[in-house]
Parts: C-alpha cells; structure tokens; sequence
C-alpha cells in the first residue's frame, strides 16, 4: 500500500506520453486525409505541381507502416503516378507505381498491385519500349488470375492486344483480344478506341466508316499520346488521298502536339518538379526542426515532473527516517523514564548508591547498547565523568545529576565542559557536552 501513490504516479506519466504519440498521430493522419481529399476534389482545375506536391507532404505525414499509412500511400502513389504522366514524366511515374505496388503487396491488395503493375506497362509502352510493357502486362494479367478478378483482365487483355499491335505482332494481337462483347470501363475508352481503329484499318478487316469513327474518338482524347497517334495517321491518309488542305492542317496539330510533347515541355515539368522537392525538403527540415522542439519542450516537462516527484518522493523518505528516529528515540525516552530506577533516583534525596548506578547501567545498556562502548572509545574513563554522562543520558538535568553524585552545581558544569575538550580538542560549553551526549 506504500507504493501505490507511486505506481500510480508512473501509470499517469506513462499514459501521458502514449496519449502524447497517440495524438500526434491522430493530428497527422488528420492532415494527411485533408490534403489528399483536396487532391482529389480538385484534379480539374488544380495544377499538376501543386497536387504533386500535396501528394508528397500526405506521404512524408505518414512515416508509419501500419495498415491506415499503407492504405494512404498506396493511393498516393497511384495518384502522383497518373500526375506525372500527365507531365510526360514517364520515368518518375513507373517509380510511383513501382512504390504502390511495393505497399499493395504488404497489405496483400491485390486489385491495387494488378492497377499498379499495369500502370507501370502504360508507361513503358508510351516510352515505346514494348518489351517491358509486355512483361509487366502480363504480370499484371498472371495476379488477375491468380485471384479470380475477371474486370482486370478485360484491361489487360486490350492493353496486350494494343501493345502487340505497335510491335508489329498482329497475329498475337488478335489471340489477346477479349470476345466480344465485353464492358470497357470509362478509364480504358482511349485504349478501346485505339485498338479497334487497329481492328478496322490494320488487321485485314477494312472497315473505313468503323475506322474514321475511331480514329475521330481518338482525336478528341484528352491523352496527348492518342491525339497524336491519331493526327498521325490522318496526316498520312490525307496525304495518300492527295487531300493537301487536310494535310496542312494535320501537320499543323503535329506541329502544335510535337511542342507540347517536346523535351522543352518535359524539362519545364522537371525544373517544376526539382523546385517542388527543394520547397518540400524545406518544409520538411522545418517540420522536423518544430517537431524536435515539440519533443524537447514535452520531455523538458517530463524531466520537471520526474524531478518533482523524486523531490517529492525523498523528502517523504527523509521524514519518515526522520520520524522513525524521532519515535525511536521517543520510545526509549519512555523506556528509562518508566523505569523503577529512574523513578527512584528522580525522587531520592540521597546520593546515588552503586547498587542504584549499578541498576541504572544495566537500564542504558539495555536501551543504548553502544553508549559505553563509545564513552570507552572517546577516552571517558573516570568514575566520576561515567556517572555524570550515565545520569545526563538518562535524562537528568544538571541540578539533579550534582545532588545525585554530591557535587556542586558548578562542579558538575566544569567536569562537562572539561571533557568536551578532553574529546574535541576546542573549548565548550557544558549544553555542548550535554547535546553530544544525548545524540549517542
């Protein structure tokens, strides 16, 4: 029960600083959901740098791996992919999807690690570099599978026919085409409409309305990357069909599409982007450093109640060392003083017998076993000088002490007072002796 003021006071100060973590992260999981719901509330008319950079300070907020933090960032990372590639930024984007793929396989989604592998293929087949898009579409494809998630695999079989068809591969494309007829989800449109134009002009089934409707559908994407396969194609068959005007006017798109997907384009973006993580890495060197003295101003305070509380906790442990010695020395006070020899000698009018003084040593011994031991020790060895600090350790005043060994008053304050400096070697009074002795 003594320590339970103790035990409690530590529960406290434990519960402060999980309370303290806790609420830390519930502050930071709170911004975090804020900045991506403004991403995302605002992909239309938000600049692409700003939600990247909005992207960027939800995923360094949330530095936890715990299954909220993975949820998060998974989504985030899928997000700051489809940004860069909006910027063109291909290879900053298949390192997004590398990254949400990376978080989906820990929370075993696998929805999100097929979306994030075929992601990755998209870029590489609009670097032109099918091999690779080939390989992580049928990753992609192999994980759909796998877990029986039929809608992917409509996706992913348009995605291989089309990559199929721009390395030449006809025969593979058509194998890969899903039967129809099939649901195309509202993401894929342009992928649709790309591989039917394939179907109707390329792969022996001359269809020349179904043709120039998919080839319209893809002039009005708003995915640069079939605006100008499609601007492409028109400026070819108007100038195989000796249509001049049509041909000025697509090679101005291309003119106007090859600007746009330029490397002047694409350094901009990336001179945008190195200013952005400058700006970021500011904002973080500075939340760092207000954290840091967040955490020095909450374990200052800690260190003051540690103090406090050792403070507070030795003092207690001083008084009650100091009160039991009190009480001790109470209890053998009362010990003497209820004693039948000390009654005696404080009502007797004779002098003290060595029957009595005999009587009254075996009381101090009894009570302060190390008192004439220590007497011996400091060099008290006449009769006289036992007797008078025998009776002064009993209680005794002084006037009471010179009655009891026939001495006068004064007589008794010169033999305290002689061997004060007999044992300390300066001059004192006789109260001085009178205090040591009490305190052996």
């Amino acid at each position: 029960m003594k320590r339970l003021p103790y035990l409690i006071q530590l529960v406290i100060l434990l519960c402060m600083i999980s309370c303290h973590k806790r609420i830390g992260s519930d502050a930071e999981l709170a911004i975090a959901d804020s900045l991506i719901h403004e991403v995302r509330t605002n992909r239309s008319n938000h600049p692409t740098m700003s939600a990247l950079q909005n992207c960027q300070r939800a995923i360094d907020l949330l530095p936890n791996n715990d299954t909220a933090s993975l949820s998060r960032k998974e989504k985030l990372y899928i997000e700051m992919g489809n940004l860069f590639a909006k910027q063109l930024l291909y290879d900053e984007a298949i390192d997004r999807f590398h990254l949400a793929y990376g978080c989906a396989a820990e929370l075993k989604d696998t929805i999100i690690m097929i979306d994030a592998y075929k992601c990755v293929g998209d870029m590489y087949r609009k670097k032109h570099n099918l091999g690779e898009a080939i390989h992580f579409y049928d990753l992609a494809e192999q994980l759909a599978i796998q877990s029986s998630a039929e809608k992917p695999r409509i996706s992913l079989a348009l995605r291989l026919a089309a990559a199929f068809m721009e390395d030449g591969k006809l025969d593979l494309a058509t194998e890969f085409l899903p039967p129809a007829p099939y649901e195309v989800e509202a993401v894929d449109n342009d992928l649709y409409n790309y591989v039917m134009w394939h179907v109707y002009s390329i792969t022996n089934r001359e269809n020349k309305d179904s043709s120039e409707y998919y080839l319209q559908k893809m002039s009005e994407s708003p995915d640069i990357y079939y605006r100008k396969y499609a601007v492409d194609n028109e400026h070819i068959a108007a100038i195989a069909g000796g249509d001049y005007k049509k041909a000025s006017w697509t090679n101005h798109q291309k003119t106007r599409l090859e600007r746009e997907k330029s490397d002047s384009f694409r350094e901009e973006a990336l001179e945008s982007l190195n200013s952005m993580y400058q700006t970021l890495s500011i904002e973080r060197q500075n939340a760092s450093l207000q954290e840091r003295n967040q955490q020095i101003k909450f374990y200052a305070m800690i260190a003051v109640m540690l103090l406090v509380l050792v403070v507070a906790v030795s003092a207690i442990v001083v008084y009650r060392i100091i009160n039991n010695r009190i009480q001790l020395e109470h209890t053998k006070t009362m010990t003497i003083r209820d004693a039948d020899i000390y009654q005696h000698l404080l009502s007797t009018s004779k002098v003290m017998s060595e029957t009595e003084q005999h009587e009254a040593w075996e009381l101090i011994n009894t009570v302060y076993p190390d008192f004439l031991p220590t007497l011996q020790k400091l060099g008290v060895e006449k009769e006289q000088d036992l007797k008078v600090c025998l009776l002064l350790k009993m209680g005794f005043k002084p006037s009471r002490i010179a009655a009891l060994v026939s001495r006068s008053d004064s007589a008794i304050a010169n033999t305290r007072a002689r061997m004060y400096k007999k044992v300390f070697g300066k001059d004192g009074k006789a109260e001085d002796w009178d205090n040591f002795i009490i305190s052996l």
